[in-house]
């Protein structure tokens, strides 16, 4: 979350590869740590998995992260230089390549609550004006959205390119009115709903809002683009509802399944009536909703009440909902019906690993295919943190097997004790699932343990994934 003057648009930029390639170590991604097989509760199940975890570093500073795998199999990463750009591989994170999208955007280190305008240069006014950046790439065409919101303002920005990155549109007004955390969406129209045109998917926002504030609401408006993302329409606003009440939503992620049915996941407070953990739905292109409660049994809610649930959807209209337990344990539970009935919640980590820093990410694509990812330590040394990724094939099973794996080398953590200095913003992190059904994650690698000149501990973006040995 950022905290400081408000972001304004950015300057027109020439060009979407503004720098050249910056190549990774040989061979980032040789299967590393083997993952560990084990059923819900962390048991044990003997034999040998053919899964291992790797990754490699992008080589840009980052804080807060997303990642997205366009049906070609290129890999984006939000973000690079504080959020001024994004990063693209195409050969699977051995090498990464700068991509700064053309157009107006809101852009870090610059205010406008100053008389005249003024943009700095330093790592204190990037800090306070990082613009909490979501990626998305839409599995039907592969067209890559990025937007940011302006923090005290009344809109977002976004960013869209339908060729890989050679040229770019600007949708400067965004998700209006609405304050932050806005999160992008799309997929096919249900049955009877309006029709894009001239776009195959129906795209959906929602974010904070309707009051021009930052982080808080009081609301979460949806919008809806029938164009592919170059007009927005209010369509709809799920919280706060009386059918949830009490509950609230902040910066998690909505998902669209193959029917066109959009699913909203929702926080709620200690001993909250509605339950600790809901999720949302509708059918009509976000303009209504219904709403179900998810079963957190001894697990409770750890997220809190703003945030830091996450939901998923297969291909067989299976939902997933993944959050952290007040154990400090990354949980799932398993719905095929929209809540009427439910299978889970099941700790889904492995024995002696336990969750840090921030909430999980789930992600699904084919039925029963289901992934999680989070930032994890085993022992009692929470103060080195390793990305993980867990693992199901059939995850909407009576009892799935889970295959759990760090995908970097845990001698080099990605998070260790500093000296001094401020950390890199690290509020939420991204997943994602390739064409090929290989599970993605975008972490934060700390690089020093001292700062730098500035005060600021420099960072680079460590993508993550899932591979067979």
């Amino acid at each position: 979350m950022r905290r400081g003057l408000v972001p304004v648009l950015g300057v027109l930029v020439a060009g979407a590869l503004a720098l050249p390639s910056q190549a990774a170590p040989a061979a980032p991604c040789a299967p590393g740590t083997a993952a560990v097989l084990h059923r819900a509760g962390g048991v044990a199940v003997s034999g040998r998995s053919t899964r291992a975890g790797c990754g490699s570093d992008t080589g840009f500073y980052t804080g807060e992260t997303g990642i997205a795998v366009t049906p070609n199999g290129d890999v984006w990463f939000s973000a690079a230089d504080w959020e001024h750009a994004l990063v693209r591989s195409g050969d699977d994170g051995r090498t990464w390549q700068k991509v700064v999208p053309e157009g107006a955007q809101a852009t870090p280190g610059c205010y406008a609550a100053t008389s005249p305008f003024t943009c700095q240069d330093t790592e204190s006014a990037y800090n306070a004006t990082v613009a909490d950046a979501f990626l998305w790439a839409d599995p039907a065409t592969g067209k890559v959205f990025w937007s940011k919101t302006y923090g005290l303002a009344i809109c977002s920005s976004l960013s869209m390119t339908a060729d890989g990155g050679r040229t770019w549109q600007a949708t400067p007004r965004f998700a209006c009115p609405g304050g932050d955390y806005e999160k992008i969406a799309g997929g096919p129209p249900p049955a009877g709903g309006a029709k894009p045109t001239g776009y195959p998917s129906v795209l959906y926002t929602c974010t904070n809002g309707v009051a021009p504030w930052f982080v808080v609401g009081p609301g979460r408006p949806c919008y809806a683009s029938l164009d592919g993302g170059t007009n927005w329409n209010l369509a709809g606003m799920p919280l706060p509802s009386p059918l949830a009440p009490g509950c609230l939503h902040f910066q998690e992620p909505q998902v669209v399944s193959r029917h066109g049915t959009v699913y909203l996941p929702i926080s709620c407070g200690s001993d909250n009536p509605a339950g600790l953990i809901r999720f949302a739905w509708s059918d009509d292109e976000a303009r209504t909703w219904q709403y179900a409660s998810v079963p957190t049994a001894k697990a409770g809610n750890g997220s809190g009440l703003i945030g830091g649930v996450s939901i998923a959807v297969d291909a067989a209209e299976t939902v997933y909902v993944a959050w952290k337990g007040t154990d400090n344990e990354p949980y799932l539970a398993v719905t095929p019906d929209k809540g009427k009935t439910w299978r889970g919640p099941w700790m889904i980590a492995p024995k002696g690993v336990h969750m840090a820093l921030v909430a999980p990410q789930v992600v699904a694509q084919r039925a029963g295919h289901v992934a999680v990812g989070y930032y994890g330590y085993r022992g009692s040394d929470s103060t080195r943190l390793n990305g993980y990724l867990t693992e199901s094939f059939d995850g909407s099973s009576a009892d799935p097997l889970f295959a759990t794996a760090p995908v970097n080398d845990p001698r080099r953590p990605l998070y260790f004790p500093v000296g001094s200095g401020t950390l890199p913003r690290n509020d939420y992190l991204g997943v994602a699932m390739g064409p090929d059904g290989t599970p993605w994650i975008g972490l934060v690698r700390l690089l020093s343990t001292k700062p730098d000149s500035q005060g600021y501990v420099q960072s680079t973006g460590y993508a993550g994934r899932l591979v067979t040995r």
